[in-house]
């Protein structure tokens, strides 16, 4: 996703980073072309209107940063978040019911809830190589005696 983070200051207007999440790739991987050119063509042109996509982009961002602090380098699952919520968008400002987007607002919401806690992480780092943590007893080499057990 392509934005940029402004912070207004006494009528100037100071950027502080360029935002990029999603792409209209990761956009076609949820839906089809078709469906996406369906969902941000307003004028009946039969192309997408990408001022339509990057605008819902842009809502989807807003959102996510509501809960969260946006990463520089987010999960996949913070990819597919946002990708989800800008499809989410653009069907809203088609006139899709509500009810039927209502469920997957709820699992969004539940799953930034649980990022915002830090329960689940929001930034991959590529450092971070995958360890085997040990979920159960460690045994010992010697072997327990237990013939006077049964009697």
């Amino acid at each position: 996703m392509q934005g940029v983070l402004a912070l207004p200051l006494a009528e100037r207007t100071w950027f502080v980073r360029e935002v990029k999440m999603i792409s209209n790739d990761d956009l076609l991987k949820e839906v089809s072309l078709k469906e996406l050119t369906e969902l941000s063509d307003f004028e009946g042109s039969k192309s997408i209107n990408q001022a339509v996509i990057d605008d819902s982009k842009n809502d989807a961002l807003a959102y996510i940063g509501s809960f969260v602090k946006i990463p520089v380098n987010p999960t996949h699952l913070l990819k597919d978040i946002a990708v989800n919520l800008t499809v989410i968008e653009l069907k809203k400002r088609n006139n899709f019911p509500k009810e039927a987007l209502k469920d997957q607002l709820e699992k969004i919401d539940a799953l930034l809830l649980k990022m915002a806690s830090k329960k689940i992480p929001t930034e991959q780092s590529d450092d971070e190589t995958p360890t085997q943590k040990l979920r159960a007893f460690r045994h010992i080499q010697t072997r327990i005696d237990l013939k006077g057990l049964n009697g």
